[in-house]
């Protein structure tokens, strides 16, 4: 990883402290501002099968707060519990269309030390193929530090 993005890993730590609605706030807010692609930052958790917006950061809200589980990319990163990263999704079947300036869209599953899922982080891009393996890799240990932090 990257010292830029273990920096990062640190702040994230630091953020995700107290209860949760001020920290899942706090840390949609970080990543939103810390990351120049990353136009639209949420946090969905997992009641029953429904993955319900929690926290987000962006111009404006999302009509989807309350997603299926296998519906869209969120539905399908909960579902099988693996990152997607869709570099266009105009070309993407699956995506729920949110925002017509979202270009790109990434989905990493909040997955606790059993293999339950929690939730997940979706990011939008207003750029085409914004999120490469060094996004991935980041927002996964994110995705780690979360479920360390909601299941404590």
């Amino acid at each position: 990883m990257q010292k830029s993005f273990e920096l990062h890993i640190k702040k994230v730590e630091s953020l995700l402290r107290g209860d949760k609605k001020s920290a899942l706030n706090s840390l949609v807010e970080y990543l939103r501002s810390n990351f120049r692609a990353y136009s639209w930052v949420g946090v969905y958790l997992l009641e029953g099968d429904t993955l319900v917006l929690n926290a987000w950061s962006g111009k404006k809200a999302t009509e989807h707060t309350k997603i299926p589980i296998g519906m869209g990319l969120c539905g399908l990163a909960a579902r099988t519990k693996q990152t997607v990263v869709v570099g266009d999704v105009s070309k993407d079947p699956r995506y729920l269309s949110c925002f017509p300036e979202t270009k790109s869209e990434i989905v990493v599953p909040i997955i606790d030390s059993n293999g339950k899922v929690l939730g997940e982080i979706d990011i939008d891009s207003e750029e085409l193929n914004a999120f490469d393996q060094s996004d991935k890799r980041f927002l996964e240990k994110v995705a780690e530090k979360l479920a360390s932090f909601l299941s404590s």
